[in-house]
């Protein structure tokens, strides 16, 4: 798998250095908070505006996005045509499998806007749609020919993306470890200056894993869903921002962790102690962890449709030993259920 070119720039980038014909997918709110988008914008010919959200990467709503789509480009030639896609996670979702298969692939540039995409979902070649309520069940491994982020336009979101960011930050520092866990652990604040201070660092951290396992055919590349197998659950059965559910999927997966003799309770207690791991503890998370039957039987749904089942009812979890060493083991769909309600009495019971 080829590695998409990365360009970290201040301002937005000019068109003619992105391609030849340009088409430009984007997330609708760009233009109405950004003048500075806005005209940026009007030099494509060829825009696609899409209201983001993972009812964007509905399979039942995309042969309606690709008709008007294809109508579009119905004048463009596959050679020079290059597909630019400014938005978050799931406009990149979107719009790198638009490229994937218009015309049987034409080149793509992504330019996250958000944070979260910035540091994960924007690298590593993954596109997908969602089939129901089941996340990602579709999708093709097409990088990016470059990656363009702007200082500007990702300083440009509330502060509250920059929570959202950081569960994917922590999350690639505690797979990685050395310097980049090391000095992460040492922030006190989480804010947009730290996020990009580590930005670099977190994509070569990434690349690093998707470089062992560019297709996830060997199995490495599946550390990087730490934090995930319940972070998805609680994402959907609360309809949480994807980077707020990893915090509390990883909060779950290291005191899983913890309880299943993976992590000593000396690492565990030290890597707690870490001063950026405040951001990590919430309260808030004690009320998604619920034990009444009907929401269990929810997650247990949820659970049964992750792409990442080995068998019908097993699926793969990743624990940590420590910063930089993940491990990965096959448990039951109940043992997980069993876990959210051993943790969820350790917390009535203080």
């Amino acid at each position: 798998m080829k590695k998409s070119a990365l360009l970290f720039t201040t301002e937005l980038p000019r068109p003619a250095d992105l391609g030849e014909e340009l088409l430009l997918i984007h997330d609708e709110i760009l233009p109405r908070k950004s003048k500075t988008f806005k005209k940026w914008m009007a030099q494509f010919p060829l825009r696609y505006p899409v209201k983001a959200g993972e009812s964007l990467k509905s399979v039942q709503n995309f042969p309606e996005h690709i008709t008007k789509i294809v109508k579009l480009c119905e004048g463009a030639s596959s050679r020079r045509l290059t597909v630019v896609v400014a938005g978050g996670g799931s406009v990149g979702d979107f719009g790198g499998f638009v490229a994937s298969i218009l015309k049987r692939g034409v080149r793509l540039v992504h330019m996250p806007s958000t944070w979260l995409s910035a540091i994960d979902s924007a690298h590593g070649g993954k596109t997908a749609l969602n089939v129901g309520s089941a996340k990602n069940q579709i999708g093709t491994f097409y990088p990016a020919d470059k990656i363009v982020l702007s200082r500007s336009l990702l300083m440009a979101q509330p502060d509250a993306r920059a929570f959202e960011g950081f569960g994917e930050l922590l999350k690639i520092a505690l797979i990685a470890g050395g310097p980049l866990w090391r000095d992460l652990s040492k922030e006190y604040e989480v804010n947009a200056t730290v996020l990009w201070k580590y930005l670099s660092s977190a994509i070569n951290a990434k690349y690093k894993v998707v470089a062992k396992d560019p297709e996830e055919k060997s199995g490495h590349r599946h550390i990087l869903n730490l934090g995930h197998t319940l972070g998805h659950v609680l994402e959907t059965q609360y309809e949480l921002p994807h980077g707020v559910a990893i915090n509390y999927g990883l909060e779950f997966a290291l005191r899983f962790s913890l309880h299943k003799k993976i992590i000593t309770p000396a690492e565990y207690e030290k890597l707690m102690l870490s001063p950026v791991m405040g951001y990590l503890l919430s309260p808030v998370r004690d009320e998604l962890l619920q034990t009444k039957e009907s929401v269990l039987r929810e997650f247990r749904k949820q659970l049964l449709s992750d792409k990442k089942k080995t068998s019908s009812e097993v699926l793969r979890f990743v624990f940590l030993k420590k910063p930089g060493q993940c491990v990965v083991r096959e448990v039951s769909v109940d043992d997980i259920l069993v876990e959210v309600c051993r943790q969820k009495e350790d917390e009535l019971n203080g």
